[in-house]
C-alpha cells in the first residue's frame, strides 16, 4: 500500500518542525551559564542549517559537538554581548533623565535593535562560514547594511521571539530554535 504524497510531505513537515524545537531546548540548556549563550546559538544555526539541507543526523550528538567547537571563541563574543546591553541599560536610564527623551529614547531603541541583529548574524555567520568570531562579527555588520531587507526580516523574528516570552515566560526553552533557522534562511550566503 503506497502513502499519499500530501501525508508523507505533512510528516516531513512536522518532522521539520520537532528539530527546530529540539535545537532551541538544546540552545537553552547549553546557554544555562549566560556567557554560552552565543555558542549555543551557533551550534543551533549550524545544525538546523545541516538539518534543513538534509544532512547531519542525529541532532542530538551533532549539537554538542558544534556547541564545543563554537565554544572556544564564543564565550569573549558572549561576554561582550552581556557588556553591551548593560551599556544599553545604563544608557536608556540616562536618556530617560534628559530633557528631549522623546526623541532619543526611540533613536536608542533602534540603535539596540540593530546590535541584536549583528549579534544574532553573527552567530549565523559563525555557524554557515566557519569563520572565526572577529571576522564574522564585521562580515555579519557588512552583511546586515547591504541586504535591509534581510535585517528587517530577522529583527522582525527576534521580535516577535521576545514578545513570545514575555507574554509566555516557558517558551524562552524553544524559542531559539525557530530563531536561528530565521537567521540562517535569512543568511546572504548560499
Amino acid at each position: 500500500m503506497r502513502t499519499p504524497k500530501r501525508a508523507t510531505e505533512w510528516r516531513t513537515g512536522l518532522g521539520d518542525f520537532s528539530d527546530c524545537l529540539l535545537a532551541g531546548l538544546l540552545v537553552a540548556l547549553a546557554a544555562v551559564p549566560v556567557v554560552t549563550a552565543a555558542p549555543a546559538f551557533v551550534a543551533g544555526c549550524r545544525v538546523l542549517d545541516r538539518a534543513r539541507r538534509g544532512i547531519g543526523r542525529p541532532l542530538w550528538t551533532t549539537f554538542w559537538a558544534d556547541f564545543r567547537e563554537a565554544a572556544r571563541g564564543g564565550s569573549a563574543f558572549g561576554l561582550g554581548c552581556l557588556a553591551a546591553v548593560g551599556l544599553f541599560a545604563v544608557d536608556l536610564a540616562v536618556v530617560t533623565s534628559m530633557p528631549g527623551a522623546g526623541l532619543l529614547r526611540p533613536a536608542l531603541w533602534l540603535l539596540a535593535a540593530a546590535g541584536v541583529v549583528v549579534a544574532v548574524r553573527t552567530c549565523e555567520v559563525v555557524a554557515t562560514g566557519g569563520s572565526a568570531w572577529r571576522r564574522a562579527f564585521v562580515t555579519a555588520a557588512r552583511e546586515t547594511a547591504a541586504a535591509p531587507g534581510h535585517a528587517l526580516l530577522l529583527a522582525v523574528a527576534t521580535g516577535v521571539s521576545a514578545l513570545l516570552v514575555w507574554m509566555l515566560p516557558i517558551l524562552a526553552l524553544v524559542v531559539a530554535g525557530p530563531l536561528a533557522l530565521a537567521a540562517v534562511a535569512t543568511g546572504g550566503r548560499r
